[in-house]
């Protein structure tokens, strides 16, 4: 099974002991939930949403059948609690190093959070071939949980905005069809470079920097 990078669902112990010394039962069951949250992306991205299988997923994760339908009712929920998880990892470790630093000016946090993201998702493979192209075959109950994901990007990044100019008077404050827009901006261009990359490449995001900066600068700077 694949380690998808900074955005791995596997735990922390695969290795489960035998025995009286085994690990409770809870513990199993997470380590066993990790494990097909973590093939059901890998699955996915590897195979497609619609080519992929319980079957294929439970042969990732090396767990039966049974096991599968204790943690997860099908497919569509496995895949959803997969991309839920990771997409709040991903939330945490793209953001958590601008908002920690008071020291940064906006630009330089904004500098922080893309360099972040693009690093993210150039290392977390699976989940950025699920988020920004598969997931839009899994239906609308995965439809709508990425458009909440994406919603509270919209927010960290107003808040970011509002506390920026108050300090600074050449930080716009736009209205939230802007920045949803200026996210939206970053997720097709991210989609795009993705879809135009070989399966067996590794993913380099690079070019999706200039233009986003670009971008940022129109969108919150005052003229």
């Amino acid at each position: 099974m694949e380690d998808d990078g900074l955005l791995s669902l596997l735990p922390d112990r695969l290795d489960l002991p035998r025995g009286r010394s085994a690990l409770s039962k809870s513990d199993v069951e997470a380590s066993r939930r990790g494990r097909i949250m973590q093939a059901a992306l890998d699955e996915v991205a590897e195979s497609g949403y619609a080519a992929a299988t319980v079957a294929a997923i439970t042969k990732r994760a090396h767990v039966s059948r049974s096991s599968f339908y204790d943690a997860f009712a099908d497919k569509e929920e496995a895949f959803a609690a997969a991309h839920w998880h990771a997409s709040d990892l991903a939330l945490t470790r793209v953001w958590e190093p601008a908002l920690t630093r008071p020291d940064l000016e906006f630009d330089e946090r904004i500098a922080t959070v893309l360099a972040s993201y693009l690093h993210v998702l150039e290392t977390a493979r699976s989940f950025t071939v699920c988020f920004f192209v598969e997931i839009l075959a899994a239906g609308e109950q995965l439809a709508r949980q990425r458009e909440e994901m994406l919603e509270r990007h919209v927010q960290i990044l107003h808040e970011l905005a509002k506390v920026s100019s108050a300090d600074d008077p050449t930080i716009r404050l736009p209205e939230h069809d802007v920045l949803r827009a200026l996210i939206g901006a970053f997720d097709e261009l991210v989609a795009r470079r993705v879809r135009s990359q070989r399966h067996d490449e590794d993913l380099d995001l690079a070019a999706v920097a200039p233009p986003i900066r670009e971008i940022v600068t129109a969108v919150m700077h005052r003229p």
